[in-house]
């Protein structure tokens, strides 16, 4: 007799998951992965914040150079300095996260592996880290360099407006109507940026596609795409000290630890269903059709997919081959 009265018999199958059992909500599935994943997240942060030390330091001297005070008078007084430098700091991080500054391979290891614990899947944290790095380093190395350049230009643009305006040398309603077109290309921008390296992991594009398909997704979801911008934002500035008075080198204990893998996981967690839902399901219907069209065919030798053409989709892919791969993702960056 197993156990006492069957009471506590271990071996006995569980109930199991019903099969009509209706789907968690989304709300619910991330906190669980967060929960499972605690420990994995501090970890992939801190890997992060080693191999992205060159985009920090870079980062916070162009934050310095093109913006010597964001408080007026703050180079007189000690304390405000302070405040000053660690704002500069703070709106660094945050484009770290979104990730508009960053170090493109470093960024694309990390994006695949929040991306995979977006989709409740395994990632070994260095082995598949490095791989994806070494996988997408070149195109990784010119986005992260354009996303820098493009970046800083736009603030810098942003800050030219409003010192022409303080100096009465544009008219105030010329210059507040370029700060305001510039905002919103800066915030597009940042849109687009939630997608670029999440797009680039998962398909075999040219860096042409790659923005123009990011720009797509940046537009056509702009409203909640803004949404978790300021999400993302929010938790930082908390983190710091900035909604909820408090001592701000309080938020180094998350910036250690926690908020660069957070924030990339609420990112991939929202970007990849998109990229599910508008790319990867078109082409399990497209592979579908061709199957049916296969088996019309098959005393003619049937088809392949080396060369299917995806131009006609809203969203477009180039063709590329592929050498044949296991993995679901690899075997769809395959017919590219």
């Amino acid at each position: 007799m197993a156990g006492f009265f069957g009471l506590f018999d271990y071996n006995k199958p569980g109930p199991g998951v019903p099969k009509d059992a209706p789907p968690k909500s989304p709300f619910i599935v991330f906190f669980q992965i967060l929960q499972r994943k605690f420990w994995n997240f501090i970890k992939v942060n801190i890997m992060f914040l080693i191999f992205n030390l060159p985009a920090l330091v870079l980062g916070m001297l162009a934050m310095l150079y093109f913006f010597p005070n964001i408080f007026p008078n703050a180079m007189n007084d000690p304390e405000m300095l302070l405040n000053d430098t660690m704002l500069k700091f703070i709106l660094l991080t945050i484009m770290m996260c979104l990730p508009m500054v960053t170090v493109g391979p470093a960024q694309a290891g990390f994006t695949y592996i929040m991306r995979n614990y977006s989709r409740e899947e395994h990632a070994f944290l260095w082995g598949d880290f490095k791989d994806t790095a070494k996988k997408n380093m070149k195109q990784s190395l010119i986005v992260s360099a354009i996303n820098f350049i493009v970046t800083f230009l736009m603030l810098f643009s942003i800050r030219a407006y409003y010192a022409l305006i303080e100096q009465a040398q544009i008219p105030q309603i010329i210059g507040l109507l370029g700060i305001s077109i510039m905002s919103v290309m800066f915030a597009l921008f940042a849109c687009m940026s939630m997608y670029i390296y999440p797009t680039m992991i998962t398909f075999d594009l040219s860096l042409k596609n790659l923005y123009k398909n990011s720009f797509i997704f940046a537009v056509i979801k702009f409203l909640p795409n803004i949404g978790i911008l300021l999400l993302c934002a929010l938790i930082v500035f908390l983190s710091f000290g900035m909604i909820i008075t408090f001592n701000p080198l309080i938020g180094f204990i998350p910036y250690f630890l926690l908020t660069f893998s957070l924030i990339g996981f609420i990112t991939n967690f929202y970007v990849y269903p998109k990229l599910e839902k508008y790319i990867i399901a078109r082409i399990d219907e497209e592979d579908d059709d061709d199957d049916d069209d296969d088996d019309e065919d098959e005393d003619e030798g049937g088809g392949n997919y080396d060369n299917v053409d995806f131009d006609d989709k809203e969203v477009d892919f180039e063709e590329e081959e592929g050498e044949d791969k296991d993995e679901d993702e690899d075997e769809i960056k395959r017919y590219f």
